[in-house]
């Protein structure tokens, strides 16, 4: 009796050993895919840096993508210039050039903040940033023109001292809220496994 007490004793303490483990690791039964943890944070803050390089150059080049299409708000991806909005030129200085033109010729008026699967979701699952951040990045664009698609420089000077602001205000709630972004951003990829397996692969 004793001998079978004990036996039951390790194979109890050999699977909450095994959950403990994979709750700090993260295992997909079905991919048999196993993630540390540990590593995983360790890169997203090395993505989130660089990211946030990427947009403190961006805003602080005063070059923003303008608004001639409607009256309103709206999300511009890439003008007819050639100038890319905040998050598409992070995206497209990570490296994805050819993800992001396409998004241009496909959905130029795309708003993150709707994307749940795919390219671009990925993109910002490994990004450092949690998606909430990318789309208060994402700032939409008010109309710079009078008789479109004129430019007026007045209003497209108002709008880019506007952009600045609300750029510089940004910064800085993403410095604020680094370590909670951070966790949330860890546990999202954590989700996914193999995408996590693929960032530390490099």
């Amino acid at each position: 009796m004793t001998r079978v007490i004990t036996v039951s004793t390790l194979l109890l303490s050999l699977a909450l050993t095994t959950t403990a483990a994979t709750a700090h690791t993260g295992l997909d039964p079905k991919l048999d895919v196993v993630v540390d943890r540990d590593a995983v944070r360790a890169k997203l803050v090395e993505q989130r840096a660089a990211n946030l390089a990427r947009f403190r150059s961006y805003y602080r080049g005063k070059v923003y993508p303008s608004n001639v299409y409607k009256p309103g708000a709206l999300n511009v991806w890439r003008d007819d210039d050639g100038h890319f909005c905040a998050a598409a030129t992070i995206i497209r200085s990570s490296g994805e050039v050819a993800l992001v033109d396409k998004v241009a010729e496909q959905s130029n008026f795309i708003r993150l903040a709707d994307v749940k699967q795919g390219p671009l979701m990925d993109w910002i699952l490994t990004s450092g940033f949690t998606q909430e951040e990318i789309v208060m990045i994402q700032k939409p664009f008010n109309p710079v023109t009078v008789k479109p698609p004129v430019i007026d420089p007045s209003l497209r000077a108002k709008e880019t001292a506007r952009l600045l602001k609300v750029y510089k205000d940004v910064d800085r709630k993403l410095v604020k809220a680094q370590q909670l972004s951070l966790d949330r951003a860890v546990e999202r990829l954590m989700a996914h496994p193999e995408l996590a397996q693929q960032l530390l692969n490099g």
